[in-house]
């Protein structure tokens, strides 16, 4: 989950050997830098709006079941859940009015009395303990690892229900801003299982925007919820259309056309002609992007952390940062990035603050690290896209300047997640390739999934910090909780396993002249983004 393997057409017409060459233009041409909440507000209303979802149509737009950018993108303008997280990386009530913590093992959520589901049935506390509940019993739902420390979940007023714990969790409250947290009505899914969030039965839902239709290898549409509860979200457009471009040069002749309105995740190879084109804007906003390398072979050669760490010296982020990803990535001192810092931000920013700026391009640095380098070969794997391609020729060049043994393998995009999920497929493969997003904007997520033991990118199968990691888990203060993260931090990037600091990757944004509105930062996996679109005026 939470991966980007975006396919790309538009690859470089020859191999780069080292990330400070090929044809990509500074970072100076291109976004500014100034990094953007929100995009100026829209002033009217439009009859209909086409959005590009990037990364190609969805499985299946169950909720439970979506945990990449085009499911995401696509339900969470349907599908609400008990908290939410805003554009500027808050976490607060939503369908929970609020929420109380009474004792380490209970959570309570009083439920808002004014939601209804598109049907016009209200939203009621069934609804929400059988959503919870389908999370915590159903395996196949993307989000039940997130139930581990749950015992039940319970129904205990009319609009009211109660979560009981194994044992304290501190970090499953704020999951619930994720479709962790999901509600969907229980008798809609029930009638409807087999064919739930496909294209002849789609959602029942509570979001503005409610599911219209479904054509096949083309385009899902959304109509406007005109009894939408919140009032600071009723939306503007009356009709959201979809689409599932991925070829970079058919997006982005689909903007300048005016046949797609906007996009999220802008082809960097297209920036420059779309800025320069007058037909549209163009914005950046900040992400918890982080383009990086995971270490997955705990019996190879990068076992050693000191060829670990000559590596990590010798490869030019810097560089990949400005030349591969269009000047809208730049490198990052912890594993976990600033905008997750969430509560612990404080002692999180103070330690990155006593920590050396991230090192690019050392060659001479890092060879004296590794002045016997081992004649067993290094093997990295990266999707056959254009910026991830030019990325593992970045490492390679790395790698070769200071004499590893190094071999980069190239596989289609359709098969990479065998690499990241299969332990049979990645035999051997030393380092993968990843861009990793977080559940919510809380650093325990993003250390739950990546760095403990069972977490879904720990491929390495690190168990390092799993004490540390689980007692920040079950402290109630926050402060105490987050002197304990600083610790695990302290560690990761010490040892640089399993993920090593890489890049932090802003968030870009494209609209034609005629609309506006759209969140310039990276929360349209989660929240309902389109409810903010409009008519420029």
């Amino acid at each position: 989950m939470n991966r980007r393997l975006r396919a790309a057409a538009l690859l470089s017409a020859a191999l780069m050997t080292a990330c400070s060459a090929g044809t990509h233009p500074s970072a100076s041409t291109l976004v500014k830098t100034d990094l953007k909440v929100m995009t100026p507000a829209a002033k009217t209303e439009v009859d209909k709006v086409t959005w590009n979802v990037f990364e190609g149509e969805p499985q299946t737009i169950d909720p439970f079941k979506s945990a990449d950018y085009t499911p995401n993108t696509i339900n969470a303008n349907m599908c609400e859940t008990l908290l939410a997280q805003t554009p500027d990386f808050a976490v607060k009530p939503n369908l929970a009015a609020s929420f109380a913590n009474p004792d380490p093992l209970h959570w309570v959520y009083d439920l808002r009395t004014d939601v209804t589901f598109w049907d016009g049935s209200p939203m009621t506390a069934e609804d929400v303990a059988w959503s919870l509940q389908h999370n915590l019993t159903d395996r196949t739902s993307l989000y039940n690892y997130l139930f581990t420390d749950v015992k039940g979940v319970a129904v205990t007023g009319d609009h009211q229900v109660t979560v009981t714990l194994k044992r304290p969790d501190y970090l499953f409250n704020e999951e619930l801003a994720s479709f962790a947290g999901v509600v969907v009505q229980k008798k809609f899914f029930l009638a409807h299982q087999q064919a739930y969030g496909t294209p002849s039965t789609g959602v029942m839902c509570t979001g503005p925007f409610a599911f219209g239709s479904w054509t096949q290898g083309q385009s899902i549409t959304l109509t406007r919820n005109p009894h939408y509860w919140n009032p600071q979200l009723r939306p503007k457009v009356k009709t959201l259309v979809l689409t599932f471009l991925t070829d970079d040069a058919a997006i982005t002749a689909g903007l300048l056309s005016g046949q797609i309105d906007g996009t999220y995740a802008v082809p960097p190879t297209a920036i420059p002609r779309l800025r320069d084109s007058g037909a549209g804007t163009l914005a950046a906003g900040p992400a918890p992007l982080s383009i990086t390398l995971v270490y997955a072979n705990p019996e190879g050669p990068m076992r050693d952390q000191t060829l670990r760490r000559a590596l990590q010296q010798a490869i030019d982020w810097k560089g990949i940062g400005t030349k591969i990803y269009a000047g809208n990535a730049r490198p990052i001192r912890l594993q976990t990035p600033p905008t997750v810092f969430g509560f612990a931000k404080p002692q999180l920013e103070q330690l990155s603050g006593t920590l050396p700026e991230p090192q690019s391009a050392q060659y001479e640095a890092a060879k004296k690290l590794v002045p016997h380098p081992p004649a067993q070969p290094i093997t990295m794997v990266v999707p056959d896209s254009a910026d991830t391609k030019q990325l593992g020729l970045a490492v390679k060049d790395a790698a070769n300047r200071i004499g590893l043994n190094f071999q980069l393998k190239v596989v289609p995009q359709t098969g990479y997640s065998n690499y990241l999920y299969d332990p049979k497929t990645r035999a051997g493969i030393d380092i993968l390739y990843t861009q990793f997003w977080p559940n919510v904007p809380n650093p325990m997520d993003w250390l739950a999934s990546t760095a403990v033991s069972g977490a879904i990118f720990n491929q390495y199968g690190y168990s390092g910090v799993d004490d540390l990691f689980a007692k920040a888990r079950s402290t109630a203060d926050p402060s105490a909780r987050a002197e304990l993260l600083t610790r695990v931090e302290t560690t990761l990037h010490d040892e640089l396993l399993p993920m090593v600091p890489g890049l932090l990757l802003d968030n870009t944004v494209w609209m034609n002249k005629r609309i506006t509105g759209a969140p310039a930062a990276f929360d349209y996996v989660f929240y309902p983004w389109a409810a903010h679109l409009g008519g420029a005026g």
